[in-house]
């Protein structure tokens, strides 16, 4: 799996617990005008519609990209891209310098300060500086797996069991299912089983519900985010579960990851 990271850093801490739609609202604003070659601004029938960055995003059914952030209204995020799509980084950073430097953020449009990083290397602080626009590669092979470990649920995990959206607690077997799903949609490859038989001794768990909601300026509706958040605690796991799960680090979990959703953590 190939990426990369473009990383936003701020002091600024909003009195807002989750900042996720906020922020891709105002990337989508940024992006818009960075790549939009269409005079009507109009997505629906665009006749460079099929090699648009922005339609790409925030049209298409697999948008190859996730917002990587914790709660707690920080202005600080990571924008993972994946796949052919790390290689438009360029219009990326482009993206999120107009959002924040020019056009502002939130409905007061708050221009924080702020410090650009791509695959951990400091490439704005006030001016730019140059940087090559390569991909890094996770390997699942090369991780060192351990059989005791901790998944930890950062964002709200927003996932169907049984077609309902879990709201109690979730099952190994559901998320590893999501991540590898997920991970076939990158590579634009047909979804499959899950390839291995999940072993797993649970040592100790613990979920809740947390809800959240947003305005969708499209749709002219409000819309849930909510999901749920815990950990497990595992006395055993293995090799192929856990090396999955490190994985889903990277690529996320479940629905609206492009808005904050599904961050995960595994703890030895």
């Amino acid at each position: 799996m190939k990426f990369s990271k473009i990383t936003l850093k701020s002091n600024e801490i909003l009195p807002y617990r989750f900042l996720g739609s906020a922020i891709r609202g105002a990337f989508g604003s940024g992006l818009k005008d960075v790549v939009c070659i269409n005079p009507s601004r109009v997505c629906n029938g665009c006749f460079a519609g099929s090699g648009c960055l922005f339609y790409d995003f925030f049209e298409s059914q697999n948008p190859k990209y996730r917002l990587n952030l914790d709660i707690g209204g920080r202005v600080e995020f990571d924008l993972m891209l994946f796949e052919e799509s790390a290689l438009k980084a360029p219009y990326v950073i482009s993206a999120l310098y107009k959002a924040f430097k020019e056009k502002g953020i939130t409905k007061n449009r708050l221009k924080p300060d702020f410090r650009l990083y791509f695959n951990n290397e400091l490439i704005f602080d006030g001016v730019f500086k140059k940087f090559d626009n390569k991909m890094l590669e996770f390997d699942e092979n090369e991780v060192v797996s351990k059989e005791k470990a901790k998944l930890i649920l950062k964002t709200p995990l927003r996932i169907k069991e049984n077609n309902h959206f879990v709201r109690n607690s979730v099952t190994l077997e559901t998320i590893l299912r999501s991540i590898y799903h997920r991970k076939l949609k990158l590579l634009n490859n047909s979804l499959q089983k899950l390839p291995f038989v999940p072993e797993y001794k649970i040592k100790y768990s613990d979920f809740s519900f947390i809800d959240f909601g947003r305005y969708s300026n499209r749709q002219k509706t409000k819309m849930k985010l909510g999901g749920v958040m815990g950990e497990i605690e595992f006395d055993y796991i293995d090799k192929n579960s856990y090396r999955l799960l490190k994985l889903g680090e990277i690529i996320g979990v479940g629905k609206q990851v492009t808005f904050g959703l599904g961050r995960i953590k595994v703890e030895d």
